[in-house]
């Protein structure tokens, strides 16, 4: 019976993970360019145990499940109209690369919400959390020959040719850092400058994440984890019997 205790025990494990990546998901419906989670799961090693019809005959006996990978939805999302001169999204597959405004290290995002960072006399395109955005060259954009009405509405002085776009030989491997970043990885390869790449200027991407499909992985989750609960009762209470027949 104790092989009852850890299948239903690896059940519950790998659905709180998957539960966990859901409600992720479901916390950045509203999250520009977010890509949502998905858990895949894998059956754990077989044994064959002697039983069945006859002599010889085999039964086999699982472990329980695991899970295998959490992988990433690259699909492209929905282009929301919002007439601001700096809100760009990327048709098909690619990222902007960010720099750290703090320490320089350079991270990747689908999020194309821009704004003007004054550094003293300049100003260079920056993301909302004011790091820096990197042209083809990997260096900053610095605006000039703009102008600010009353209500901060920039105008002049982007030019969205400048934007570099980067893809990866495996953008499966990038490493999640959350706050809608990926980090580039032995996995992923380097990231490649795409020569021309196609943006659309005065629209952001929205989130590839659908409530409605998330809430049905949800409920199948939640039934996933009550029947493995359900397994290790089941197993304590043929335990409990086992036992009072000593």
């Amino acid at each position: 019976m104790i092989r009852g205790f850890y299948a239903g025990a690896s059940c519950l494990i790998s659905q709180q993970t998957n539960l966990n990546t859901i409600a992720n998901n479901i916390a950045n419906v509203g999250t520009t360019a977010f890509k949502p989670q998905e858990v895949a799961f894998s059956t754990l090693m077989y044994q064959r145990v002697s039983g069945g019809a006859g002599e010889g005959s085999y039964i086999s006996n699982g472990h329980g499940v695991k899970v295998e990978k959490t992988g990433v939805d690259f699909s492209q999302g929905d282009l929301q109209n919002t007439n601001r001169p700096m809100d760009c999204a990327i048709l098909g597959d690619g990222f902007f690369a960010v720099e750290n405004s703090v320490d320089g290290t350079v991270t990747y995002t689908r999020d194309g919400n821009f704004k003007l960072s004054l550094d003293g006399s300049n100003a260079y395109l920056a993301n909302s959390a004011g790091n820096y955005i990197l042209n083809a060259d990997g260096e900053r954009i610095e605006i000039t020959g703009f102008t600010t009405d009353a209500d901060g509405n920039v105008t002049g002085g982007f030019d969205p040719a400048e934007v570099g776009v980067y893809i990866f030989p495996n953008p499966y491997g990038l490493e999640l850092l959350g706050g809608n970043q990926y980090k580039a990885t032995e996995i992923s390869g380097e990231a490649e400058a795409v020569a021309d790449p196609e943006i659309k200027v005065g629209f952001l991407e929205n989130s590839r994440a659908q409530i409605t499909l998330e809430m049905v992985k949800m409920i199948e989750a939640s039934k996933g984890f009550s029947f493995g609960s359900k397994v290790i009762q089941t197993a304590d209470e043929m335990e409990k019997v086992i036992n009072s027949l000593r």
